[in-house]
Parts: C-alpha cells; sequence; structure tokens
C-alpha cells in the first residue's frame, strides 16, 4: 500500500470518528427531550437575539392608541415627507446590504392586531433622528416604525412605536429628512422571521390580503396624505379595505377632496378598491404573512372635535338646518368666517349642535378673509413673543426672543399668520401684532441670473417650501424666475423644464 492510500484511509477514518463522537454528545443532551423540543431548540438558538417578557391584562388593554385626536390638514403639511427617489431609495439599499448582525430585541407578550397613532402623546414627543434633530419625532415623521410596529404587535408580540424607531435609527433606517427607508420593511421581516413579499400592484396585493398578511403601503400626495405617508392595511371584506392609518386625526377626511371617499369608524378607515385605486397615489405594498387568527385588541375610541370656518363662493354664509340635510328646517345662518366647532358627521353633513347642522361643503379647516394682506413668503422680525401650535392661538406655546427670523407661510386672518422660524425650522402660528415691523428684509434682484446647487437640493411645489418635494443633484442649473422673498427663489429647471421654488442659499 502506497503512502496516498495510507493517508486517505486514516483521513476518512477520523473523519467517522468525528461524526460518531458528535452524534453520542448530541444525543446525551437531548436524550430527555421530544423531537418537537429538539426542534424548537434549534429555532429558539438561531432566534436568541430576541427575548421576550410578560405583560399584565391591564398592559394589555390599554397599549392601543384610543384617542383619535385634533389636527388639520394645515398640520399635516408641515408632516416631513416620505418620498420615494432613485437616490433615495439607493442609500436604503446600502443601509439594508450592510446589516449583518440582527439587533437584540425585546417583545412583550402576544397582544393581537392593535392600532397605534404616531400623534399618541405616549411617544409622538419620541425623537426620530438619525442627525441629532429634536424636531423630528414619531410625530413628525413616523409613520413608518408605527406602521411596523402595529404589524409586527399583531403577528409575534408587543413593540412599540418608539421601541420600532430607536431600531430604524440604530440600524441605518432612518434617513437624514424623507422619512424611513423603505428597505426597512423588508429587514423588520428578516429580523422578525416573518414571510414576505413586495409588489407595486393593488391587485396582487389584494390576493394577499385574502391569503392571511398584512400590508403595509406606501402612498404619496391623494387621498391619505398631502406629501407621502405610510399605512397599514389590515384586512378585506368583499371589496372593502381595512386601513389602520397611523396619522389618523378627528375631520382628516371631511375636506373637499377626501369626503365621501372613505368611511371611518373608530380607528379604522374603510375604502372601497376602486376608490383605493382611483384617489391613493399608492407606490408600493409590504405583505407580511399571519396565520389568519386575528385578535383584534382595540379599546373604546374617542374622537375629538375639531374647528372649522365657514367659507362660501356667495360670502352670503350657509344655513343651519335641524338635521343632515336641506330637507330638515332652518334654525340660524353663519356668516362666512364664522369659527364653529365639528362634533359629528354624516354624509356631506356637519353637526355644531344639539339639532344643528350645515353643509360640509361651505367649510374649511382655515380662513382668510378677501381682505387679508397676502405677506406669504416675507420675513419678518419679531419682538419677543409666543408661537403657538393652533391657528387659533392655543395649544402648546413656544417662547421666542425679539429678532427671531421667521418665514410667514400662510395668511389666516388679520391677526394671525402661519410661520416657520427660520432658525429651528419651527412651524407655528404668530399674533401679527408680534411682527417688529411692517416691512420685509431686504431682497436682493437675482432675477435672470442662471444657478448651479453646490450639493443635492430639494425643490417645492409651493411658495412656503411645502407641497410636492423633488430632488435634484449637486451642480443641477436653474433660471431664477423670480425672488419670492430674501430666503426663497422661483427657478426653471433648465434639464426638466420644472419649475419651483427653492431657498437661494443652495447656490454656488
Amino acid at each position: 500500500m502506497n503512502e496516498n492510500k495510507k493517508r486517505s484511509i486514516i483521513v476518512i477514518l477520523i473523519a467517522v470518528l468525528v461524526g460518531l463522537l458528535s452524534g453520542l454528545v448530541f444525543y446525551n443532551i437531548n436524550k430527555d427531550k421530544s423531537t418537537e423540543e429538539v426542534i424548537q431548540g434549534a429555532v429558539n438558538e438561531i432566534k436568541d437575539y430576541i427575548s421576550t417578557y410578560e405583560m399584565s391584562e391591564k398592559e394589555i388593554e390599554e397599549l392601543p392608541s384610543t384617542e383619535i385626536v385634533e389636527q388639520s390638514e394645515e398640520n399635516e403639511k408641515s408632516q416631513e415627507q416620505e418620498v420615494e427617489s432613485e437616490d433615495f431609495e439607493e442609500q436604503g439599499e446600502i443601509a439594508y446590504e450592510g446589516s449583518n448582525e440582527y439587533p437584540q430585541v425585546s417583545l412583550g407578550s402576544y397582544s393581537g392586531l392593535t392600532y397605534y397613532s404616531q400623534i399618541d402623546s405616549r411617544w409622538k414627543n419620541h425623537m426620530y433622528s438619525s442627525v441629532g434633530d429634536t424636531s423630528q419625532t414619531v410625530g413628525t415623521s413616523g409613520c413608518g416604525p408605527t406602521s411596523a410596529a402595529m404589524v409586527v404587535t399583531a403577528i409575534k408580540g408587543t413593540i412599540t412605536p418608539d421601541r420600532m424607531a430607536d431600531l430604524f435609527v440604530d440600524n441605518g433606517y432612518r434617513s437624514a429628512s424623507n422619512g424611513t427607508y423603505l428597505s426597512a420593511f423588508r429587514w423588520v421581516a428578516d429580523v422578525f422571521d416573518i414571510g414576505y413579499q413586495e409588489t407595486y400592484n393593488l391587485n396582487t396585493a389584494v390576493d394577499l390580503l385574502k391569503d392571511n398578511n398584512y400590508v403595509i403601503v406606501s402612498c404619496g400626495n391623494g387621498l391619505f396624505t398631502t406629501g407621502g405617508h405610510l399605512m397599514v392595511i389590515t384586512g378585506i371584506e368583499g371589496d372593502i379595505l381595512k386601513i389602520y392609518d397611523p396619522y389618523l386625526y378627528s375631520g382628516k377626511f371631511d375636506t373637499s377632496t377626501r369626503r365621501g371617499k372613505v368611511t371611518v369608524s373608530g380607528n379604522t378607515v374603510y375604502c372601497s378598491v376602486d376608490n383605493f385605486k382611483k384617489y391613493a397615489n399608492y407606490t408600493r405594498f409590504f405583505a407580511y404573512k399571519h396565520d389568519g387568527n386575528v385578535q383584534e385588541n382595540n379599546g373604546n375610541v374617542t374622537t375629538s372635535t375639531y374647528t372649522r370656518y365657514v367659507k362660501t363662493n356667495t360670502g352670503i354664509g350657509v344655513n343651519i338646518r335641524s338635521g343632515p340635510g336641506t330637507g330638515y328646517g332652518k334654525v340660524g345662518a353663519l356668516s362666512d368666517g364664522t369659527s364653529i366647532i365639528v362634533y359629528e358627521t354624516s354624509g356631506n353633513w356637519s353637526r355644531i349642535g344639539t339639532n344643528r347642522w350645515v353643509s360640509s361643503n361651505y367649510l374649511v379647516s382655515t380662513y382668510t378673509s378677501s381682505n387679508v394682506s397676502n405677506t406669504v413668503g416675507e420675513t419678518r422680525k419679531t419682538k419677543a413673543c409666543y408661537l403657538y401650535s393652533k391657528s387659533n392661538l392655543s395649544g402648546t406655546k413656544y417662547t421666542y426672543k425679539a429678532n427671531t427670523t421667521i418665514t410667514i407661510l400662510d395668511n389666516i386672518s388679520n391677526t394671525v399668520d402661519k410661520v416657520r422660524v427660520n432658525v429651528t425650522e419651527r412651524v407655528a402660528y404668530i399674533n401679527t401684532s408680534n411682527y417688529k415691523n411692517s416691512t420685509s428684509t431686504n431682497i436682493k434682484n437675482t432675477v435672470g441670473q442662471y444657478k448651479r446647487f453646490k450639493s443635492k437640493t430639494y425643490l417645492y411645489s409651493k411658495s412656503n417650501l411645502s407641497g410636492t418635494k423633488y430632488t435634484y443633484l449637486p451642480l443641477t442649473q436653474v433660471k431664477i424666475i423670480k425672488n419670492v422673498s430674501s430666503s426663497v427663489d422661483y427657478v426653471y429647471v433648465v434639464k426638466t423644464g420644472r419649475y419651483a421654488y427653492v431657498r437661494n442659499n443652495v447656490y454656488k
């Protein structure tokens, strides 16, 4: 026998011996366990980064968001937008490809399908920022982690939006200014070991809902959002989608562009597949498999009243009727600009008191009288004063020193403006008597000049730098059409032909 054959035989014998010893060790460890226990032990070993803790019945009962709070479309417009773009998604994919370790996660007891609101007082002020910006919170930009928390809580075990937000930040799924990278939802499926599919097709998403999936959907400006938004479709009954909108607020679907397209019951929005297709402006669906045994954990929901203003095209006001329809008798009238409180709605009618109803077609969330000066886009300096979170100068009060520079976003009335604080980017409301002077900051005339952006830049469809957001690369060339204010220009993008608004500190 030559030396090569001897070596081969020795290697084979050693391999057999190692195999026998390994089997003996495995048998001794598991000889008192059933096959099921051995398999489960292997599963637990793979997922040892997830721990669990017991929750009391009271903790589970108090888990859902049960108050639908008062907000307005103006509050909604000030939300950070979940905007998809090529470079945005590329950065999200980099985050996903670079995540090679799973985080340590602790889940509470299984509590079933639970509604979370991102503007729930328990976590709305929890910072959700990758750049240390305290103004970026779960309330302002946390629809992504809130939706993910609802899905994981419904399938695996309890996790709240603030904890999911921390996971997204710590693992690179929070963008600097556009909310959550969409690759985060694939990562959630990986971390929590949930069956997962993505699709751009609504019909496919409907089939997945029927096949026991919860579906997170990304939407653009339309029925559910003024910019970009994420929410959870929890099921389908016939052709009606059941939706948990994390930014659901009292009166959200009572505006002229949304009225009659959905119904709201408690914390659930019901929308036909047809209306969803026509108005939702959806872009992508993220589906998570569940076992079909849906247990809902939702307490009694309270819906806040909300403020509206009377506004008619004729300016003569609106009739008050004793019931929700023109067939009911007139019991009074309201003039244009009158502020009223809406307690409930029925179709296109709003109840403003006992047996007092007005047509919702003549109600708006903000009111600007025709004789209010148009100062939108102008910059001012303030006296030492307060700014407020609500247009009626109530809600959260913010203290500002004299000479604070603000930009006027909207003229709410003769005495109230909606403004943005230039240094902090806070959007709030101010009594116009608190301006230090009534003249605009001097505006440098650069109309007709061509400029290039020094870095990646956002352009906006509205002069107050809101509305649709467009992303442009460094060195993009624009022509300045108008100097709107000392800080904002109206520009023409040479390459694409788009007209939009931009801060004037972005040029090279």
